[in-house]
């Protein structure tokens, strides 16, 4: 079962608890039952990843990154490449997808941001899949649906370009990846 990673949010606020499986909003074992014996649970999000403004490119890295498929250390690791396992952005943990991504304290810095601009509070979820599953969740059918239907995909491909800048060009955090986020959104 996957750790659900302890936020502690620094707004006052009323905070309440709303189960969306059932009518009544109150959590049942059976209904959460339910929802794991469904088929659905466990769909792949394909209009989450290829559906979006972003450019075809992206969209392709996001489809591999969320399949687990993009060459990070562990990735290379299991190619038997004997490499030291660090990521090259928080210097702390093995760098896996879902670190690199959504856990890495670098990338972590980033969604806060992207959230705190949404006024938004969010648990990261534990897999990079199940993000994107999860993302669209919270827009209706509107123009802003499609810039917040973006956001993982920059995100990640900015997350993913300062990984490489500083894997292969030896390149130390700047201010670029600021910029980049920032470029996206304005």
């Amino acid at each position: 079962m996957d750790v659900i990673y302890l936020v502690i949010p620094t707004q006052e606020a009323i905070d309440t608890i709303c189960w969306k499986l059932t009518s009544q909003k109150v959590f049942s074992v059976n209904s959460y039952y339910k929802h794991l014996s469904s088929p659905a649970y466990r769909y792949y999000p394909w209009k989450n990843v290829w559906k979006t403004l972003a450019p075809s490119k992206v969209n392709f890295f996001i489809w591999t990154a969320s399949l687990g498929k993009v060459l990070t250390i562990d990735n290379l690791r299991k190619c038997q490449l004997v490499l030291l396992d660090w990521c090259c952005m928080c210097k702390e943990d093995g760098e896996s997808i879902d670190h690199l991504y959504l856990h890495c304290n670098v990338a972590n810095e980033f969604w806060q941001l992207v959230f705190s601009m949404f006024g938004i509070w969010w648990v990261m979820l534990y897999h990079v899949v199940d993000l994107l599953a999860y993302w669209t969740g919270h827009t209706r059918k509107t123009s802003s649906a499609a810039i917040w239907g973006m956001i993982p995909h920059c995100l990640m491909w900015v997350i993913w370009r300062e990984r490489n800048g500083r894997s292969f060009e030896d390149r130390t955090f700047t201010s670029v990846v600021e910029t980049e986020i920032s470029q996206c959104f304005i």
